[in-house]
């Protein structure tokens, strides 16, 4: 059966084949996805889609920019310029984590190989380094206020960033089913708390 959508409004119809790829994500993942059946299910021609997306590539290179901007919203919407940095960078390694539970699918595929980095999407890049931006500019906040370590901050970003993207990954893959307790919500805070150690100036 396919996912039925509400009818788009004139202008629109861009939109509505994003919203409803990102249904025929979670239900059937990215490979199955395919312009025609968002043209059938949309209730669009079957060359509609083609006016905004060349290929199945760059389909899939807009939802995992539209990825980006949902990431980017839920950290936004958990910071706050008037917390600590080390407050801000543990909210926002927590909304990456339960950003990724609650979008599996869309989350593999903005950081799965079905997207080379060396593919020329430029929405991509523009969302995915405006991400990325979230946690540079708290950690650059960190340093001028004199709460972490006085050093480079792309390397200290590359390196949050690298730290909860890894927890995320084996919470989606279940391999702390494997650890003894596995990891509840206040093991996550525990281990986030652990991350900021290596940044605090002591």
């Amino acid at each position: 059966m396919g996912v039925q959508v509400q009818s788009y409004h004139h202008g629109n119809l861009k939109q509505a084949l994003l919203e409803t790829a990102l249904e025929h994500l979670k239900l059937h993942g990215p490979d199955k996805i395919s312009l025609r059946a968002l043209a059938r299910d949309v209730g669009v021609s079957q060359t509609a889609p083609y006016r905004h997306f060349e290929d199945k590539t760059a389909l899939l290179a807009a939802l995992a920019a539209e990825g980006f901007r949902r990431l980017n919203h839920a950290s936004a919407l958990v910071t706050s310029p008037e917390s600590s940095a080390a407050r801000a960078l543990q909210l926002s390694g927590k909304a990456y984590i339960h950003f990724a539970l609650d979008n599996p699918e869309l989350y593999r595929l903005m950081f799965g190989p079905m997207l080379s980095p060396d593919d020329d999407f430029p929405e991509l890049e523009e969302a995915g380094n405006q991400a990325f931006d979230v946690i540079v500019s708290i950690v650059r906040r960190g340093i001028d206020s004199g709460e972490f370590v006085n050093k480079d901050s792309l390397l200290v970003a590359n390196s949050t960033w690298a730290m909860v993207h890894g927890i995320s990954s084996l919470m989606l893959d279940r391999r702390f089913d494997c650890v003894e307790g596995g990891i509840s919500e206040s093991v996550l805070d525990e281990s986030l708390d652990i991350i900021m150690l290596g940044l605090l100036v002591r």
